[in-house]
């Protein structure tokens, strides 16, 4: 069971963006995506740094 946790959080000048890391188990790596409003919007991300870059470019 993949465990969902908001890591960084981004306001932008009409949104919420939300970066949400999901874990990626015993052998996975974590992916990151982002939620907009608190609604699935875009992902799946590498890096963290990745994520919050798209984030800032949407906002």
């Amino acid at each position: 069971m993949s465990e969902h946790e908001v890591v960084e959080t981004i306001y932008g000048k009409y949104s919420k963006y939300e970066i949400v890391k999901e874990s990626g188990g015993v052998f996975g790596s974590p992916k990151f995506y982002i939620r907009k409003d608190g609604k699935p919007f875009k992902g799946s991300y590498s890096s963290l740094a990745a994520a919050v870059d798209a984030a800032k470019r949407e906002g």
